[in-house]
């Protein structure tokens, strides 16, 4: 039993002891971080309190400084200081005659790109005013796109180069191609039919003449083929121009028997591989709205120009004529008929057809003459043409365009009117 006493006395005193000094060491170690912080704070020197316990059970702890001791980017001061100091030397020193002299030469060469510059900008004015500038008028019309006018025109006036026939084989006698122009007359008025009875875009039958057209310039056709040629080519112009399309059915039905669903698709294979699939041809309509621009879309005059414009484009003499050309023609023609001389064909006319000059171009004044001539004096008949524009859906504009070209034919005033 004394032995027991004293043993757990011992273990009684070794467990005080370790508390005590565990104490201790948490008193330490409490000390240690509140004069760490003490020192932070009122940025004294560093004082390192150390003893073993501490160091043992403690991290090392970076002092942190005052905020006063932290260094600011003095940069933006820095520069604002050079800056004046170079002022004040610029200040202090005194002109040579050579830095003098350095400085009026780099202001003459200044002056004299300033002058040069200004010239150019005055010679562009001077050029620009000569035209009225009737697409920034229509700038607010998203539709318009008038930032990119100039760009797809000239576009449009490179690709029509790329798209016509070949040659006039209807007038060429000794071409291998050749054809008779009665012939494509009664093509081009049965499609001219097959057109309105579709209710079709303008622009559909102006492509359609156009494939069947450089088909036929660099490809033999039988006649009884003919009637198939035509009417696949309304089928491919349709399919790219028009959004709600005829069936396939229904250009079988209208050829009464000609010309099978079969038939049509695989001469629309044939057609399409002999012109390499390249059908996105410039619209004369597109040039015709165009030059309207220039006449303020005067709605008389324009109807004019359409039908003037379809009939060129059904006549066997304009077959390789560019569509641009064929705009410009019909309204010059409409402006003629309409009366238009103050003037009748200006500055603003000839940027807006592309660069033409009606009043002075010997072979352009030669083509109106001839449109007029045919229209009062026809070589070929197109029928279906003429009883659709006496419709009043469209003015019954035949009747004054005929009449007028009728009495300048019969006074002999074409030469008078088309002449330099």
């Amino acid at each position: 039993m004394g032995n027991n006493t004293n043993s757990g006395s011992n273990i009684a005193k070794r467990a005080l002891s370790e508390n005590t000094e565990n104490a201790n060491a948490a008193d330490l170690k409490e000390k240690n971080r509140l004069a760490m912080l003490k020192r932070s704070n009122t940025a004294t020197p560093d004082v390192t309190v150390s003893t073993p316990q501490a160091n043992a059970m403690t991290p090392m702890v970076k002092s942190r400084r005052a905020l006063t001791e932290v260094p600011v980017n003095h940069q933006r001061q820095q520069l604002q200081e050079k800056q004046d100091r170079l002022q004040v030397a610029k200040v202090r020193r005194e002109h040579s005659d050579l830095s003098l002299a350095a400085t009026s030469r780099k202001r003459n060469v200044y002056r004299d790109e300033d002058v040069g510059e200004k010239s150019v900008k005055k010679a562009k004015t001077a050029l620009q005013i000569q035209w009225k500038d009737l697409d920034h008028e229509e700038k607010t019309d998203i539709c318009m796109v008038t930032e990119y006018t100039d760009e797809i025109f000239e576009h449009l006036y490179r690709r029509e180069l790329e798209t016509l026939p070949t040659h006039n084989y209807l007038t060429d006698a000794d071409s291998a191609y050749h054809l008779r122009p009665s012939m494509r007359a009664i093509l081009v008025d049965w499609l001219v039919e097959v057109h309105e009875k579709f209710q079709c875009y303008p622009e559909t039958l102006f492509l359609t003449i156009n494939i069947m057209d450089r088909f036929l310039s660099k490809n033999k056709v039988t006649l009884s083929k003919l009637q198939l040629l035509a009417v696949t080519s309304l089928f491919i112009a349709a399919k790219f121009e028009e959004v709600n399309l005829p069936k396939l059915s229904d250009y079988a039905y209208i050829t009464d028997g000609a010309a099978s669903k079969q038939d049509i698709k695989s001469a629309e294979m044939f057609m399409l591989t002999s012109l390499s699939f390249d059908i996105g041809w410039p619209n004369p309509m597109n040039f015709l709205r165009r030059i309207s621009k220039a006449d303020s879309y005067d709605f008389q005059t324009r109807c004019m120009g359409k039908f003037l414009l379809e009939y060129a484009m059904c006549s066997h003499k304009f077959v390789e004529i560019k569509p641009s050309l064929i705009a410009a023609m019909s309204m010059f023609v409409a402006r003629k008929i309409a009366g238009r001389q103050e003037p009748v064909w200006d500055e603003t006319f000839q940027h807006y057809s592309g660069d033409i000059d009606a009043l002075h171009d010997a072979d352009f004044l030669a083509l109106c003459k001839e449109l007029v001539h045919e229209i009062a004096c026809p070589q070929t008949k197109l029928d279906s043409l003429i009883l659709k524009f006496k419709k009043p859906k469209f003015g019954a504009i035949y009747y004054k365009v005929h009449d007028w070209c009728h009495e300048q034919v019969e006074n002999d005033r074409l030469d008078s009117l088309f002449s330099l």
